[in-house]
């Protein structure tokens, strides 16, 4: 069996099925008329790292410990998240302790690489240009490709100053990746797994919606155009081929699972969480700060000032005592909230709270209930119904690194409104997205959903199925079942509904084994800066 997950990353359920039925996606819409076709619940949060994470391992947030790009430095190490901070094992050890040969090209959080039965490719999330293993696959891959990249980064690119030529970098960038497959394949004549995502459809998503949706606060007639549906169409057209390639190069019908780790929504509100908070009296924000000395001379007290910001109570308004120190940046540090004195704070994207440590908040269950009140309080700004289900941890996760998780999660009832966490002295906690610049918010008008969508089609799989509340997690178990493997020590078991009857005589059982996560960074500190420039070039830090 020849098997080819597919990842359209950010591809939205919704619009998809809405494209499904203009005709414009015509591979899956073969894959969904020959197989399954369902929408597919991502993580929570609805994360690049997270979700992928999800996806490798089998495990929920509470188990495998990603929650963010960036680790909140209250609950842990303060480092940039990866895959050697990942607890669980990915799956592509079970396939290989059971013979499988796999490749895995540019799937998010790979980075750093480990040596696999295949090949790897790291994908978003690590350092430009992407780690390749084994050698001969990185001589071989960057030799046809020099300047491969992970993802076409809109910053660096400065999408907003020809969103045409932004676009046509996308789909060249999908090709791209698509030969990477290619080679992977003829690297490999014995490959059982490919899995590979395409990032370019997740950046089209966040920053051209805007254009697609003339409902949206900010379309601009005069600026309209369908380039988020053109970059899903390449999306879709690199997938035929590579079922074309995998069908001639092993002479068999190869298994297909499209998918996307997420949906992606158009954002018409923005909740800014910090804001609402500080408003409320949860949150305090110094008003002399060494942060703005980070860098220069006096680099080592501002670090001792950060840690003792974050863990000494009335450190914040003793500092505010002395005008000689200087006041805040307007892109206002972590370590400019004043920890002492703040009871509850947003971190990451996502809709994340957490309660305050040096406060004592995080120890007091009663001042939980009142947050989680009055959050659910807040009202929608245009219908005046509660925004948001106010979901608590132990609602959402399960695993041994849950004290790492948010006490309480915003999920929108109303999926345009998106939850953000900057600590930028906005003027209101809800604000309707009508300003595109890339300067604030980065001029992106499309968020993550929580629905993304599965297409499945070929050997194993069942005709015309159409499961309800799969989720990403299950995937790991679903592929594995589709090679006889029957994953143990996870939290997806296999979705059922899609498999067709029959392979469960010829299952063995390979146990997931366990990995436990490290402390130890893995980027340098130039290597560091730049990925979190790209980062905030689409709002995650």
């Amino acid at each position: 069996m020849r098997v080819l997950a597919l990842g359209m990353d950010g591809a939205d359920y919704d619009l998809v099925s809405s494209l499904l039925g203009e005709g414009r996606l015509p591979t899956l819409a073969r894959l969904a008329g020959e197989g399954s076709y369902a929408p597919l619940r991502s993580t929570v949060p609805a994360v690049t790292p997270t979700a992928w994470s999800s996806f490798l391992t089998g495990l929920n947030p509470g188990g495998h410990g990603i929650f963010n790009f960036t680790a909140n430095p209250n609950r842990g190490t303060h480092r940039m998240e990866s895959a050697a901070s990942r607890r669980g094992a990915p799956f592509w050890r079970m396939l290989g302790a059971a013979g499988l040969r796999s490749a895995f090209v540019t799937v998010p959080f790979t980075y750093p690489a480990e040596a696999v039965d295949g090949v790897v490719v790291t994908g978003y999330g690590g350092p430009e240009p992407p780690q390749v293993l084994p050698e001969a696959a990185r001589e071989r891959i960057l030799a046809a490709h020099p300047d491969l990249v992970t993802a076409r980064h809109p910053m660096k690119e400065r999408w907003w100053e020809d969103f045409e030529a932004y676009t046509a970098r996308l789909v060249e960038h999908v090709g791209q990746i698509a030969d990477v497959c290619r080679l992977a394949m003829e690297l490999e004549p014995d490959l059982s797994l490919l899995c590979v995502d395409f990032m370019s459809s997740d950046h089209a998503g966040h920053l051209a919606y805007a254009r697609l949706d003339p409902e949206h606060p900010a379309h601009d007639p005069a600026q309209a155009g369908d380039e988020l549906v053109r970059v899903y169409e390449a999306v879709d057209r690199a997938c035929s081929e590579l079922i074309d390639a995998a069908r001639k190069r092993y002479g068999e019908e190869p298994t297909v699972l499209l998918l996307s780790d997420h949906g992606m929504k158009p954002i018409h509100w923005t909740f800014h969480v910090n804001r609402w908070l500080e408003e409320h009296g949860h949150l305090r924000y110094r008003r002399r700060s060494l942060q703005p000395l980070r860098g220069g001379r006096l680099d080592y007290a501002a670090k001792v000032d950060q840690r003792l910001a974050r863990t000494r109570r009335g450190y914040g308004r003793l500092l505010d005592r002395l005008p000689a120190l200087p006041r805040p940046r307007s892109e206002r540090a972590f370590a400019d909230i004043d920890f002492g004195s703040t009871r509850a704070y947003g971190f990451a994207t996502g809709g994340q709270v957490y309660l305050g440590e040096a406060s004592g908040a995080l120890a007091d269950p009663r001042y939980l209930d009142r947050l989680a009140e009055e959050l659910a309080a807040v009202r929608h700004p245009a219908t005046g119904e509660p925004a948001f289900a106010v979901k608590r941890k132990e609602e959402l996760f399960r695993g041994p690194l849950l004290a790492k998780a948010p006490e309480l999660v915003l999920l929108p009832h109303d999926e345009r409104i998106h939850v953000e966490a900057s600590r930028r002295p906005w003027q209101a906690a809800f604000e309707r997205h009508e300003r595109l610049d890339p300067q604030v918010g980065y001029g992106y008008s499309g968020h993550h959903g929580l629905t993304g969508i599965l297409a499945a089609a070929g050997p194993g799989i069942a005709f015309g199925a159409a499961p309800e509340g799969a989720e990403i997690t299950q995937l790991p178990a679903t592929i594995c079942r589709l090679f006889g493997l029957e994953l143990e020590g996870v939290d997806g078991a296999p979705i059922e509904e899609i498999l067709a009857d029959g392979r469960g005589d010829t299952r063995r059982v390979a146990a997931a084994g366990g990995q436990t996560s490290g402390d130890e960074p893995v980027y340098s500190a130039e290597e560091e800066a730049v990925i979190l420039e790209r980062l905030r070039d689409l709002g995650y830090e």
